[in-house]
């Protein structure tokens, strides 16, 4: 993250800007996993005008470096001052798709989440089974009793390489690629190393008490989606 020298004028119009910025709306939604979201449009819809009435802008820049894409997203003030952050995903080989095709999937979701970060607004339903604290929560509803529970997944590590064995599950490499992440975007257009963080975070989200059994499923298919993926791409 950088900034200029001083950040108070800019401080003080987000501040206003914030307390006046309409909750954004969630107008899409995952095919697969039926959770709402907010798309890129959505968030630069509601924002701008908020913005303009403070001397506020932003500009995303497109930055590459080797094989990795960024988007340095830069919050403006009139006064002069500025905050920006850079976001870095790996590009990535993805079967069936050009690099274009690759690199443009990357760039919308780093555009969209770091805009919607840099402005502090909210923009996904659930999607990872993560409510944030300012979200009224659902009473939790306890799985059902089995005499076979569900043994912990092992931990999936970084790279496909290191996967080994067989996935035994029953989806097709067609059907783990076409589920798609909580900004629509899909799995099978996600760099390898994005896919990898993803399951830990759903093995983790996985092992904490409380989860439905319906959560559980719907972790553990998206969880199997991405092995799929993963051990596909290691042939």
């Amino acid at each position: 993250m950088n900034k200029s020298e001083s950040i108070k004028s800019l401080a003080g119009a987000l501040s206003q800007a914030q307390a006046e910025m309409p909750a954004v709306k969630f107008n899409a939604t995952n095919p697969f996993l039926k959770n709402k979201y907010a798309d890129l449009g959505a968030i630069i819809d509601t924002s701008r005008s908020v913005l303009a009435k403070h001397n506020l802008s932003v500009s995303q820049l497109v930055e590459s470096q080797e094989n990795k894409i960024g988007v340095t997203t830069i919050l403006m003030h009139n006064s002069g001052e500025w905050l920006e952050s850079t976001c870095w995903l790996e590009l990535g080989d993805e079967r069936g798709k050009s690099n274009a095709q690759v690199a443009g999937s990357i760039v919308t979701y780093l555009r969209r989440y770091s805009l919607a970060s840099i402005l502090g607004m909210y923009a996904d339903e659930d999607g990872d089974g993560n409510k944030p604290d300012n979200q009224k929560q659902q009473p939790k509803k306890h799985p059902a009793k089995s005499n076979n529970p569900v043994k912990p997944e092992p931990s999936l590590v970084d790279t496909a390489k290191e996967l080994g064995g067989t996935v035994k599950n029953t989806l097709t490499v067609e059907t783990a690629e076409g589920v798609t992440s909580s900004d629509g975007t899909r799995y099978g257009d996600l760099p390898t190393d994005k896919l990898a963080y993803m399951a830990n975070a759903i093995q983790k989200a996985m092992k904490k008490n409380g989860m439905s059994h319906e959560k559980h499923e719907e972790h553990q298919m998206k969880l199997d989606a991405i092995r799929v993926i993963l051990e596909n791409r290691n042939q």
